[in-house]
């Protein structure tokens, strides 16, 4: 005896299931898992990028800022120095001294007149042709030191012309700016530059690097509004991995957990809803599902018509489980295209042993699904091909359990099996999800009243009313009716009087499997009641 409520209760425990998840369903699990960290790591990794170029620009931000004020106070000394311009050696050099002295950043002061230097704070009077000539009121040009006041160090020099192409001139080493620098280190891995005329690198925090080297993988830079000077700044791969390494590795001990839990949670569902999938796959190949016939009668109830093919699965451990507990489950997994073509090779075989009445039908379940395979008419064909004799009519009972889709697909599949001459019947109609313009693009032979419409048969119900108007829709549509679930006498003699076509149902018949069949086909033949 089959317990229900043992059955529901192995399906609720994937432990104790036979079949096992498929390669899809642990690929599916092995993507959850390492999906925390595939999206959190990079982002992190990106993250961390620009927090460096943030750093960069602040960092270069504030050394351009530097530099700035250094030669806000240099102009500001050469302002008040430039009184001093035209006059002579003697009588200027005195304050020329006392301002280079006060001027944390000027190297010396000189006087010219046009490219003669003059005079100087540091020397005295010079007679000495500048290596540049001044063309613009204000002009910062770069230069390499030479002769006893400049021993090869290099520095600016910054001029303020008067009138007459005379002013004043001050000279600024760069070793000023070194410290000013962004980012000086010594491992070659990052650096900054500070750059004249956006073209010469005058200053650079690694020896021998006058520009941003090619393997630079962030560069940023700050230009000064008041100079034409900016800062370029730059790092490249390797400095971002040393940095960024902490940071994935505290990312990547946060996100795995997450994505093992999800991993977890993931497979417990998988299994949990699986668990049955694989056991019906696992009952296919041990060929546990049993066809059961229940024979179909005509309206009177005397004559048997046919039967419909019921699928009962013979658990090795359970028992038999009715379908109701599998079919939903094999119709989500896709597995009921499986479960029918398995059935229907099972029916042929058994269908042949047999000496069938003339005009015999078997009538076999169809999900709506399997309409959209191609398929399905050669599993028909094969069907009717196994018959050595005339073999019975075949019609396939579209159940309502999920929405049927009229598609060009299905459509030519129903096309190739009207020319087979097998008949499609709605199952179950009323109580799913077909609609009357689905009903009249399948072009549907027959139509299955359920048993709840049957069951209301002498109530004052809706589903009474229901049951007359689909009797009178199918009288319109001129499609045969089958009753399902006649019960009692009155039941059929409503039934007969309403012109419905077909009758099953316990009055007559129950399910039974192969052996009972042949001996109730035999009986019924010898002229003997149903058993």
């Amino acid at each position: 005896m089959f317990c229900r409520h043992r059955f529901r209760h192995l399906i609720s425990r994937g432990n104790q299931f036979r079949g096992s998840l498929n390669a899809a369903e642990w690929a599916l699990v092995l993507l959850v898992a390492v999906l925390p960290a595939a999206i959190g790591l990079p982002l992190t990794w990106n993250r961390y990028q620009l927090d460096v170029q943030a750093q960069l620009q602040s960092a270069a931000g504030r050394a351009v800022n530097s530099v700035d004020r250094v030669f806000g106070q240099v102009d500001r000394s050469l302002r008040e120095a430039a009184p001093l311009a035209g006059l002579p050696c003697a009588q200027a050099r005195g304050k020329l001294v006392s301002l280079a002295a006060f001027d944390p950043y000027i190297r010396s002061l000189g006087l010219m007149d046009g490219r003669r230097l003059y005079c100087t704070s540091v020397l005295g009077a010079q007679d000495t042709v500048l290596p540049f000539t001044p063309s613009a009121p204000q002009q910062l040009i770069h230069r390499q030191g030479s002769g006893p006041l400049y021993p090869k160090r290099p520095f600016l020099m910054r001029s303020l012309l008067g009138e007459r192409g005379q002013g004043i001139v001050a000279s600024v080493e760069l070793a000023y700016f070194s410290p000013l620098l962004p980012w000086q280190a010594d491992d070659g891995h990052s650096g900054s530059l500070l750059v004249l005329n956006h073209k010469e690198a005058v200053q650079s925090t690694l020896p021998g690097v006058a520009e941003v080297p090619g393997s630079a993988v962030l560069r940023v830079i700050a230009a000064s509004q008041h100079y034409p000077l900016a800062v370029h700044s730059w790092v490249d791969a390797e400095y971002l991995w040393r940095g960024a390494s902490a940071r994935l590795l505290r990312a990547l001990l946060l996100l795995m957990p997450v994505g093992v839990v999800g991993a977890a949670l993931l497979l417990g569902y998988l299994r949990k809803r699986g668990s049955v999938s694989g056991e019906i796959l696992l009952a296919l190949r041990n060929q546990e599902f049993l066809p059961y016939y229940q024979p179909v009668f005509d309206a009177c109830g005397h004559r048997c018509m046919g039967v419909e093919v019921l699928l009962r699965w013979q658990h090795p451990r359970q028992g038999l489980a009715p379908p109701d507990l599998f079919i939903p489950v094999a119709e989500a997994s896709g597995m009921i295209i499986q479960i029918t073509r398995y059935l229907m090779r099972r029916v042929a075989a058994d269908m042949e042993s047999l000496s069938l009445p003339e005009c015999f039908f078997v009538a076999l379940n169809l999900s709506p699904s399997h309409l959209q395979d191609a398929q399905l008419v050669e599993d028909c064909q094969a069907f009717l091909q196994h018959f050595s004799k005339t073999p019975p009519r075949l019609v396939l009972e579209v159940t309502e359990r999920e929405p049927i889709q009229v598609t060009p697909q299905s459509q030519q599949v129903m096309a190739e099996l009207r020319r087979m001459r097998v008949q499609i019947a709605i199952d179950d109609f009323g109580t799913g999800h077909s609609s009357l313009a689905e009903l009249n693009r399948i072009h549907a032979d027959h139509l299955k009243i359920d048993r709840v419409f049957v069951a209301a048969i002498g109530s004052d119900s809706i589903a009474n009313r229901i049951l007359e108007m689909i009797i009178d829709l199918a009288k319109q549509l001129r499609i045969s009716m089958v009753a399902e679930g006649v019960e009692t006498e009155q039941q059929r003699a409503y039934l007969q009087q309403s012109g419905v076509h077909y009758l099953q149902g316990y009055l007559l018949a129950r399910p039974m499997p192969l052996e009972q069949l042949r001996d109730f086909l035999w009986g019924r033949r010898k002229g003997q009641p149903a058993s």
